[in-house]
């Protein structure tokens, strides 16, 4: 097990500069310990970088900036950064490991030579608050496995991150960017053949947008995680033509 860190105030403010971002550069741990502060927890990081080793070799089913490698990595990295929802929720840590820990992962998963990449979008990858739960990169993977594992299944994490489509309809938008809407939406993957739900784009998108508005009239806290599951079948069923 390895000691987890986070950036002291102005660490990553001073390292992620415009080279950083755009070139391989790896601090060297005397550098690192300028602006870092141990943390209470520890993480499997030596597991989690082999998964990550994997993900980066030739021999690997993906390429640079594939956005499938959400589905490999984000169950890896809620299992082995395993850790309270408070603590993720400290954006430091999660700085601390896209730019101290593997930065070769965010560069790869991001590349500076992906389309439309700017220093601004690089940055946010490092960088940003976890207010937007699309970035930084690692803490957005836990977070996304948080929300859609099922009692230790990571099977509906891996089916809606391998389409990206789906992925961005859950996470990108905030109408459906909430723990129990999406883990619903996430139980009713696990139940439902992929053809018919995940795979269909036309039913997903209907679902959604039904589920959406249902919501718009109703505390989700009122109903909790097995009221709005009962709402998401109820659309999809419709949405299907199944009901």
């Amino acid at each position: 097990m390895s000691k987890l860190y986070r950036f002291s105030a102005g660490g990553v403010e001073t390292l992620v500069t415009d080279e950083f971002l755009t070139e391989d550069i790896i601090y060297p741990e005397s550098r690192l310990k300028e602006f870092r502060i141990e943390t209470d927890y520890e993480a499997d990081l030596d597991s989690l970088s082999q998964v990550l080793d994997w993900v980066m070799d030739d021999r690997s089913p993906f390429e640079p900036g594939d956005s499938d490698i959400d589905a490999a990595v984000a169950p890896a990295v809620r299992k082995f950064v395993d850790i309270p929802p408070r603590a993720a929720g400290d954006e430091r840590i999660w700085h601390y490991l896209a730019v101290g820990w593997r930065p070769d992962y965010v560069r790869y998963r991001w590349p500076w030579e992906g389309h439309s990449r700017t220093l601004t979008s690089m940055r946010e990858k490092f960088t940003v608050s976890m207010r937007d739960l699309y970035t930084p990169a690692f803490g957005r993977l836990w977070f996304m496995a948080e929300f859609t594992r099922q009692e230790g299944d990571y099977g509906p994490t891996e089916a809606i991150l391998s389409r990206q489509y789906a992925a961005n309809r859950l996470f990108d938008r905030t109408d459906m960017r909430q723990p129990d809407v999406v883990g619903a939406i996430a139980r009713v993957v696990r139940d439902v053949d992929d053809e018919e739900f995940i795979d269909n784009g036309d039913v997903f998108e209907a679902t959604a947008k039904a589920v959406s508005h249902e919501l718009s009239t109703v505390s989700v806290e009122s109903i909790n995680i097995d009221g709005v599951e009962q709402i998401v079948r109820e659309k999809f069923d419709r949405a299907s033509g199944t009901e």
